[in-house]
């Protein structure tokens, strides 16, 4: 019996380019395998699979390790949080990682929960272990969104894009296009305003605050110059943009 693939396991796989693939299976072709794959019982792979792809594709016979795991939420949490140490992904492709996480999390938490109260009655009748007592974690959005790598707010508003987002503006995520504050003020965020909420009145260039004027040239300035110098962040290549640390709307947008 040989290795194979899990369809669901698959879906969660971070998109490699094909340049990306290109350059792995160059390396593996030349200087071989150096990272093993994580295979279950059923030899499903669950870590590894560009590396099994370019195994196939070149005809080499894979190298593999078998992890047992005993419940299948610990070995499906296994999968995710294998993607999540993938250093090159944006916030967004985290946040598409996280968001099935935090839903296992929550079923874990459910169990621990379960299992402790049946725990504590056992205390309490005295046939439990002397050394037994019930495990307790945080709260699920902040357990899943600090393996992440995540704030919660970032989290929860990347959750809120994968349910009510066009494909095409996930797309733009995925792509460090976007920021996830601009498609989330963009989507959700009017969604929450009240009807009868009063419209800003517009400001013109005759009833503007000449210190405001000043304020916007400047940081239209400094946007632009940045931007010539097309700046990204070192640890996603995201192209950065540059928000307010208050209300998180991107500043070129308030410029225009």
């Amino acid at each position: 019996m040989s290795l194979r693939i899990n369809p669901e396991y698959e879906k969660m796989l971070p998109r490699m380019t094909e340049e990306e693939f290109t350059q792995l299976k160059t390396s593996i072709q030349e200087e071989g395998q150096h990272y093993a794959i994580i295979a279950n019982e059923d030899l499903e792979v669950l870590d590894g699979h560009h590396r099994f792809r370019v195994c196939t594709e070149l005809g080499i016979e894979p190298d593999f390790e078998v992890r047992k795991f005993d419940d299948k939420l610990i070995e499906k949490k296994f999968v995710i949080e294998a993607n999540l140490r993938r250093r090159h992904l944006n916030n967004f492709q985290l946040v598409e990682l996280a968001v099935p996480l935090l839903e296992i999390e929550k079923l874990l938490a459910k169990k621990r929960k379960s299992e402790g109260g049946k725990m504590g009655r056992e205390l309490q009748l005295g046939i439990a272990p002397n050394d037994a007592k019930p495990e307790f974690k945080g709260k699920a959005t902040e357990v899943v969104a600090k393996k992440a790598g995540l704030s919660t707010r970032t989290l929860e508003r990347g959750k809120k894009i994968l349910e009510k987002a066009a494909e095409e503006d996930k797309q733009r995520l995925r792509e460090g296009k976007v920021s996830i504050s601009k498609i989330y003020q963009e989507i959700v965020a009017p969604e929450a305003e009240p009807d009868n909420v009063q419209e800003t009145p517009t400001v013109t260039p005759e009833t503007e605050d000449p210190r405001a004027a000043e304020n916007k040239v400047a940081l239209l300035d400094v946007l632009n110059s940045l931007e010539q110098k097309h700046l990204f962040c070192p640890s996603c290549g995201q192209a950065i943009i540059f928000e307010c640390c208050r209300c998180h709307k991107p500043l070129k947008d308030s410029l225009q």
